[in-house]
């Protein structure tokens, strides 16, 4: 009986220290959050000249996707950050055509991602990239198709619609997933950033780079505005 007692607390004290490694990696981790501020709306839109007039742009699930609000196209992300082992996602991202708009307009994502283009107008489309970051051509399909790339590489991917000239989107591919993207009141957090020393950047597509150098201490939050001065670029 003796000898199985101690078996067993030899054994256990094998086991124990297995469970360490998570709760060290939860301890050393921590995260930035703050604002996001614009400092001025976008004035001056390209004018949309319509393919099929009786064709009406349907309501999405989320006005904040398509609104004029320009913080839902911005991505917040770290540099030089671990990359991640895979791009397995719960949730598969996806570009949908809806009303001869692509929603989202920006879309982040981690390298080695697959997105959809799924095709939710009564009328055909036809996405593609001449990007050198990823270059494809999905040729036409109606409602109700979808069709999707793989992006393995990172950069910045310009997504247009052959069978509509103003139809675009951006699709940013990085190299982690330290990212996010700010709510409709300009909020944003990183959660589970490894301790150390990143850059921050804020990015927009009409806009050039935010950087901000931020330490990372264990078990910590950082708190960090940023603001996008999207005017100084041209309209």
């Amino acid at each position: 009986m003796v000898i199985l007692s101690l078996l067993w607390l030899t054994v256990g004290s094998f086991l124990l220290p297995s469970q360490l490694p998570a709760a060290e990696s939860a301890e050393n981790t921590g995260r930035i959050h703050g604002h996001v501020t614009i400092t001025r709306k976008l004035t001056s839109q390209r004018m949309r000249f319509r393919l099929y007039p009786g064709l009406k742009p349907q309501p999405p699930p989320s006005t904040t996707e398509i609104s004029d609000d320009e913080r839902g196209n911005v991505v917040i992300y770290l540099r030089d950050a671990p990359p991640t082992a895979d791009a397995s996602l719960e949730q598969v991202p996806e570009i949908r055509q809806q009303g001869e708009t692509f929603i989202p307009h920006t879309l982040p994502v981690v390298k080695g991602s697959t997105v959809e283009f799924p095709n939710q107008d009564p009328i055909f489309h036809n996405v593609f990239s001449l990007s050198e970051t990823r270059t494809f051509d999905l040729g036409r399909y109606p409602q109700g198709d979808s069709r999707s790339v793989t992006f393995d590489e990172p950069g910045i991917v310009a997504v247009f619609c052959h069978l509509h000239s103003n139809m675009s989107a951006t699709i940013l591919v990085l190299d982690n997933p330290f990212f996010a993207t700010p709510d409709s009141a300009g909020n944003y957090v990183i959660e589970g950033i490894p301790a150390g020393n990143y850059t921050l950047v804020g990015w927009h597509e009409r806009s050039d780079p935010v950087e901000h150098q931020v330490t990372v201490l264990p078990g910590e939050s950082v708190d960090l505005d940023v603001v996008i001065p999207i005017e100084d670029k041209e309209q």
